[in-house]
């Protein structure tokens, strides 16, 4: 503990911020490093794919108390460093697996083109250029004209819609030229059945962006192996309510361990990297 206490204590042992701290991105755990890049960190992390499934990564921002939302979204609680990471992020994954209720709270659109590193790294891998979305939604509310299908490049294909057998055939009428909707479940979206359908198209790394009771039935459901929460540096005043959790449901049967595998810290924020047990 000497050398991380020394990244945030003075000789008087009085809180004060070490030299260029809120400006670089350092590592603090395993062992504390200078200056890195966290795109290449990420990038080099090690996501072997699980058989029939592809590696499963949820990323989430909580307040220090919590909060995973401010006013239903949760750009509120991100900053500069943490879109830096989130891009990051994004930047490995072959899929982006996000629930309807997270599409419309966040106005989700197509993703970017990345940054010239990770576009690069992705050429090396055999990625596409762009991530694909990947819709979760048993009741299919989601308007076919709003951005995610409307402004996707021509060259990439549709978002995917996982859906059930029992949605309504007229909404599934109105995505179905906009989106490839796939049904996985009777009443409620099988994410086993989902990710066996993205392995067999070639995916090798899902990331989900939740919301929480996406992530919850993942890790509910034993099909989560990363898992990386970013701690911004604020507090938001509780976790209830319209504040958000990074799970909502149920118990869980049991208790999912996480093995710590990295921190990084850039402007007072926090880049946890756990790795399910």
């Amino acid at each position: 503990m000497d050398d991380l206490e020394l990244l945030h204590r003075g000789p008087s042992g009085r809180l004060r911020p070490a030299e260029g701290y809120g400006r670089r991105v350092r590592r603090i755990h395993p062992e504390p490093t200078g200056d890195i890049d966290s795109a290449e960190v990420v990038l080099d992390d090690a996501r072997p794919a699980p058989p029939g499934r592809p590696w499963v990564l949820v990323n989430m921002v909580a307040s220090v108390d919590g909060a995973t939302n401010v006013g239903g979204r949760s750009g509120k609680l991100g900053g500069p460093s943490d879109r830096r990471m989130f891009r990051a992020l994004r930047g490995c994954a072959d899929m982006i697996l996000v629930g309807a209720g997270t599409v419309r709270a966040e106005g989700y659109r197509p993703p970017r083109t990345p940054e010239d590193t990770i576009a690069t790294r992705r050429r090396i891998d055999g990625q596409d250029e762009r991530p694909r979305l990947v819709v979760v939604s048993a009741s299919l509310d989601l308007d076919p004209n709003a951005s995610l299908f409307a402004d996707r490049e021509s060259t990439d294909p549709p978002p995917i819609v996982a859906t059930v057998t029992t949605a309504p055939t007229s909404r599934r009428a109105l995505l179905e030229p906009v989106a490839e909707v796939v049904a996985c479940g009777e009443t409620r979206v099988d994410l086993t059945g989902l990710l066996a359908v993205l392995d067999n198209v070639g995916a090798r790394t899902v990331l989900c962006e939740g919301g929480p009771d996406l992530n919850h039935q993942l890790v509910a459901a034993g099909l989560v192996d990363e898992l990386c929460i970013t701690v911004s540096p604020g507090l938001t005043g509780g976790v209830g309510g319209h504040h958000g959790s990074l799970l909502a449901g149920p118990p869980l049967s049991a208790t999912t361990r996480l093995s710590l595998d990295r921190v990084l810290t850039e402007d007072g924020f926090l880049f946890c990297r756990y790795l399910v047990s």
